[in-house]
């Protein structure tokens, strides 16, 4: 029974994803399906290795894709804005499918930690940048650096102020 029920999700899910991937007005190809689908299956921020890993676990046909091809896969995707890519100077970068919600990030440029983060200000820069510059932008996906809370306590301690 579960099992029954886990491929009607995953059968739903690859609907879902091949609908977003025609909407965003790319031409829906096996490889393209594939990926989206391990990616729309598993929330998160993936390395290309931990994706190719995914497909190989639920998709064992595809076992023999190559890496170049995931990762043309990956840039279409994100070009179509399918997928957020997060790249930070200490980790490579880290692929999320997220096809119509807006993606925000404050990533740490000492760590690398990686917050993901629901801005209420990223509407106001909308506003701002309509009413300033007369521009429709659309915050789909913002990367803010800076240093993380526990870098700061940490160079707070290393001063050794308290």
């Amino acid at each position: 029974m579960a099992a029954a029920a886990q491929e009607r999700r995953r059968a739903r899910d690859a609907q879902t994803t091949d609908e977003a991937i025609r909407r965003h007005g790319l031409r829906r190809t096996v490889t393209r399906a594939l990926v989206a689908d391990v990616l729309a299956a598993h929330p998160g921020h993936h390395s290309v290795e931990e994706i190719e890993a995914l497909l190989a676990a639920e998709h064992p046909s595809s076992a023999g894709m190559a890496r170049s091809t995931v990762y043309r896969v990956l840039e279409a995707l994100e070009s179509a804005g399918l997928v957020v890519a997060v790249r930070t100077a200490q980790q490579e970068a880290r692929f999320e499918w997220a096809p119509d919600e807006p993606h925000h990030h404050l990533i740490c440029d000492r760590c690398g930690t990686t917050l993901e983060v629901e801005l209420s200000a990223a509407h106001s820069l909308e506003g701002e940048l309509r009413r300033k510059y007369g521009f429709e932008a659309r915050v789909q996906h913002l990367r803010l650096s800076g240093a993380c809370a526990d870098c700061i306590a940490s160079a707070v301690v290393e001063r050794g102020e308290s």
